[in-house]
C-alpha cells in the first residue's frame, strides 16, 4: 500500500471514530431529555462556590509547596516538621476533594455545605500546625494564609 493509501486510510479511520464519538455524544442527550423538551440550563455557580474553587486551588498550590519543604527538612533530621507535614498531607486530601466538588452547582446542598465545615475545620489545623514555622519559612507562611482563607471561604459556603 502506497504512502498516500496509507494517510487516506487513516483519514477515513479518524472520521469514521470522530462520527462514532458524536452519534454516541447525540443518542446520551437524546436518552436524557425527552422529544420536544430542552434540557434545562444549569443554574450558575454562586459567588460562594467561585470563591471557594479560588481558594482550594490557591491552597492546594501552597500546601503543595509546603509538604516540599517539609518533606526535605524531615529528611535532613529536623523531626519539628512532622506534624506541620502531617497536618499538611490530610490537609491536601481534603481540600482537594472540597475543590472537585465546589465545581457542580447542583451538588446535594447539604452535602456540600458538610463537605465545606470539614474542609474549613481540616484548614484550620493545618494552619495552626504551620504557625510554629512561618516566620522561619515562606513556604510554611504562605500555606498558613491559603489555609486560613479557604476556611473563610469554606465557612460561608456552609453558612
Amino acid at each position: 500500500m502506497s504512502p498516500e493509501n496509507r494517510l487516506r486510510r487513516r483519514e477515513i479511520i479518524a472520521g469514521l471514530a470522530g462520527l462514532g464519538a458524536a452519534l454516541t455524544s447525540a443518542a446520551t442527550l437524546a436518552q436524557s431529555t425527552p422529544a420536544g423538551k430542552v434540557a434545562p440550563t444549569p443554574a450558575p455557580l454562586s459567588a460562594q462556590h467561585k470563591a471557594v474553587i479560588d481558594s482550594t486551588a490557591e491552597c492546594l498550590r501552597a500546601g503543595r509547596v509546603c509538604l516540599a519543604r517539609c518533606t526535605d527538612h524531615l529528611a535532613a533530621g529536623m523531626d519539628t516538621m512532622a506534624a506541620c507535614q502531617r497536618a499538611v498531607m490530610n490537609m491536601l486530601s481534603v481540600v482537594g476533594a472540597m475543590a472537585d466538588v465546589a465545581g457542580f452547582a447542583n451538588t446535594t446542598p447539604a452535602n456540600i455545605r458538610s463537605l465545606a465545615m470539614t474542609c474549613a475545620r481540616f484548614c484550620d489545623t493545618c494552619a495552626e500546625a504551620c504557625e510554629p514555622h512561618a516566620a522561619h519559612h515562606a513556604e510554611c507562611k504562605d500555606c498558613r494564609e491559603a489555609c486560613l482563607a479557604c476556611a473563610k471561604a469554606c465557612d460561608a459556603l456552609a453558612a
